[in-house]
């Protein structure tokens, strides 16, 4: 047989801040609040799942910068390439 948890009386506050917080709220913010519980849940639960999504996320974005650096310096690079570098036809 498990051994039921008793919550502290924090935890049963907590839990009751939350619950008279959301009493009202539109669903679009109970949504936010239902997208913040399991972030939360991850990050406690989950430590190493967590970390390893935040460094895939932190390293997408530092790539996506970076390409994006390299396209515009390209385009200052190639701006009036013809001008600068005229085609020149010899027979």
């Amino acid at each position: 047989m498990m051994k039921e948890y008793k919550m502290t009386t924090q935890e049963q506050t907590y839990q009751q801040l939350i619950l008279d917080g959301i009493q009202t709220l539109p669903p679009n913010a109970l949504a936010e609040v239902v997208d913040f519980v399991y972030f939360i849940r991850k990050k406690c639960l989950q430590p190493k799942r967590f970390a390893e999504e935040r460094y895939e996320t932190l390293l997408q974005t530092e790539l996506q910068t970076l390409s994006h650096q390299e396209q515009t310096h390209l385009e200052q690079e190639f701006a009036d390439y013809e001008k600068r570098y005229p085609l020149r036809i010899t027979n």
